[in-house]
Formats: structure tokens, sequence, C-alpha cells
């Protein structure tokens, strides 16, 4: 390998790691709860996170959390309760419904 080929290499590497959404303050706050604990929260509606072609399955998926859990933030929400994840090698999408508990 030239060392041309190699330093794209390793700055493809690093453009796609960091493609991964970090938790904002209000989203590291955020936690999952059970339909039956939210009977007196406010329902705030509904959220999905998504991330594609990341470099692996569970990157996607915390990085498909994140995204969800800082748009339940957004909305001034403290809780979530999950709806569905779905993830196969290209993308993984995590929807939800945001509540203020």
């Amino acid at each position: 390998m030239t060392n041309r080929k190699l330093r794209q290499g390793i700055f493809a590497l690093l453009v796609l790691s960091g493609c991964s959404t970090e938790l904002t303050s209000g989203g590291a706050n955020v936690r999952q709860v059970s339909l039956s604990a939210v009977s007196s929260c406010t329902f705030l509606g509904p959220v999905t996170g998504s991330e594609a072609f990341g470099l692996d399955i569970a990157g996607d998926t915390q990085s498909a959390y994140n995204k969800m859990r800082n748009s339940v933030a957004a909305l001034g929400g403290n809780s979530f309760v999950l709806s569905s994840t779905s993830s196969n090698t290209d993308i993984t999408v995590v929807q939800a419904d945001a509540y203020r508990c």
C-alpha cells in the first residue's frame, strides 16, 4: 500500500467515525420508561432517530438512540417509551414517544 492510499484510508476512517451523534446535555438526562410509568406524564409527540452507513451496527444504534434522546430533550421532555427499533447493515431507526414526567 502506498503512503498516499494509507493517508486516504486513515482520512476516510476519521471522517466516518466522526459521524456518530453525541448526546447533548439535555439528551443525557432523558431516560427510557415503561408505558405504565407515563400515566401521569405529559405526552409531547413521536420522535425518531436514525443513523446510516457507520462503521458498524452497534455504532449506528448508539448514534440513532442519541439522536432520539436529543429530540426528546429538544421537545422539553425527559422520558421516552420505545415504540420500535430496526437495524440492518445499512441503517438503524429508533422510534419512540416523548414525555415530560
